[in-house]
């Protein structure tokens, strides 16, 4: 396998596990639209004639999702994720996104299907358009190892970082602290 493969390959495992970590927030939003938002932005995001078939493309595709699952678990869907997705190929993420991902996504789960699109979103959009979803069979059994391979690389990952915190905030300061910054300013 040539590193163009494995960087693609590493892409695609990422997104899988995005997939996979999204599943629970998507089916406890309490809106059925807003469920239907997200699985038909998660269907462009399945696309590869949509999203891209190419580094750059699957790197957009990554972002985009990262920043799905980050706002899925935040409980609010801003920016793109306000309204449905645009037809036509998969546009680039501003830049400015990219303040959302100052926190790691963490706590992937177990059990995952292998490039194909959830059970759960094609419940969500109750639509029989199987077209897509053949396309992302076809790339899952052209490479039967990716999914061990994807297993055995997470395992080591995991033995090797220890855990650490989520999310770095500013110090905070008791109520004592700031009374006493109050009554000095007065």
């Amino acid at each position: 396998m040539n590193k163009q493969e494995e960087t693609w390959e590493k892409l695609d495992s990422e997104f899988d596990h995005h997939l996979v970590d999204m599943k629970p927030y998507v089916l406890k939003l309490h809106h059925k639209t807003e469920r239907q938002r997200c699985a038909l932005w998660i269907k462009k995001l399945c696309d590869p004639a949509v999203s891209g078939s190419g580094l750059m493309g699957r790197k957009n595709r990554n972002m985009y999702s990262r920043l799905l699952l980050h706002m899925l678990r935040r409980g609010v869907l801003e920016g793109p994720f306000s309204h449905k997705p645009e037809s036509g190929s998969l546009r680039t993420l501003p830049t400015y996104m990219s303040i959302y991902f100052d926190e790691p996504l963490c706590g992937r789960g177990l059990d995952q299907s292998t490039a194909v699109l959830p059970d759960w979103v094609t419940g969500e959009l109750g639509q029989g358009d199987d077209s897509w979803d053949s396309q992302l069979r076809e790339r899952a059994s052209s490479s039967p190892t990716a999914y061990s391979n994807t297993h055995r690389r997470r395992r080591l990952n995991e033995e090797k970082s220890p855990s650490r915190p989520l999310a770095s905030s500013p110090v905070k300061r008791s109520s004592e602290d700031h009374n006493k910054g109050v009554s000095s300013t007065l």
